[in-house]
């Protein structure tokens, strides 16, 4: 636990774990209702300090949990969290992120990535995500190795093979600033212990690309979402509203035009303008960004 934290700090986290003891009797265990616990005191935190503080308690957390062997048998739908479980048997891979936002809108990002390995002792293998400031999140020809993360919060996915080789999509959201988000689609590699973000899969306008990324103004939503029958990628067609504004994501907005990639010998291929039938209730749902700013207008 943390030393030295706020009295506010405090009792977000003593409530937190009031609310978790009940899960222990469904299955779940001290460790993993600990980190719920911290989820559930960072979403109520009211500062910057606490925010960070709960942030750092997080990736401490997550340690214990991952290590005490609890990463492939938790039921992921029931968690409210930004995780993606794609796979079975020995291709499971499991992803999870979390943000703080600071003051300035600005994020932090954690996370780690888990690699089914039944040799293993603990029967898979995982890797902790580092957010790296430096990294530049709109280049779309970059390899991100999990130590120099670009951060983000993968909200969806997909599995496909190339051949034989399984290939896992992420698709991603970054709060950015005051002025835009992103929204990007990206695919992870998994060997040795190593995780690498970004593999040159992406057939886009401006040749093969290592993702494809979407930015556009804060105060705007943008579609990214996975389509399954058949299985593409669907993404807003975004234009600034003024050409004058040409290469300036802060005002960029959909079009009300659609784009897509879909999956082909082994590369996603991007198509422009194509037809998109609105997604039956429950199906397809829009993931909606988690800034503060919008869950406090939404309360």
């Amino acid at each position: 636990m943390l030393r030295s934290c706020s009295m506010t700090l405090r009792v977000l986290l003593a409530s937190a774990c009031v609310l978790a003891l009940p899960l222990l009797s469904q299955s779940q265990t001290m460790e993993l209702a600990r980190v719920q616990a911290a989820h559930a005191s960072l979403r109520q935190a009211q500062n910057q300090d606490d925010r960070l503080a709960l942030h750092g308690q997080l990736q401490a957390l997550w340690v214990e949990a991952a290590e005490a062997g609890q990463l492939m048998d938790v039921d992921w739908t029931s968690w409210n969290e930004a995780v993606v479980d794609l796979g079975d048997g020995p291709d499971r891979v499991v992803v999870y992120t979390w943000n703080v936002e600071l003051d300035d809108r600005t994020q932090r990002y954690g996370g780690w990535v888990a690699q089914a390995a039944p040799e293993s002792e603990l029967g898979y293998t995982w890797t902790a995500l580092s957010h790296d400031l430096e990294v530049d999140l709109l280049d779309n020809n970059g390899m991100h190795r999990h130590d120099r993360w670009q951060g983000g919060l993968y909200y969806d996915g997909v599995l496909t093979l190339d051949k034989n080789t399984p290939v896992y999509t992420l698709l991603a959201w970054d709060g950015a600033d005051g002025l835009t988000n992103r929204k990007w689609v990206e695919t992870i590699d998994l060997r040795n212990g190593r995780v690498r973000f970004g593999s040159p899969r992406f057939e886009l306008a401006d040749g093969l690309r290592k993702r494809h990324v979407m930015a556009y103004a804060d105060a705007v939503q943008a579609v990214l979402r996975i389509e399954r029958e058949p299985l593409r990628i669907i993404m807003d067609d975004l234009a600034p509203q003024d050409p004058a504004f040409q290469g300036q994501p802060a005002f960029y907005g959909p079009t009300l035009s659609y784009n897509a990639l879909t999956w082909k010998n082994g590369r996603w291929h991007f198509q422009k303008n194509i037809a998109v039938a609105n997604p039956e209730d429950g199906q397809n749902r829009e993931y909606r960004d988690p800034s503060l700013r919008r869950r406090r207008r939404n309360r």
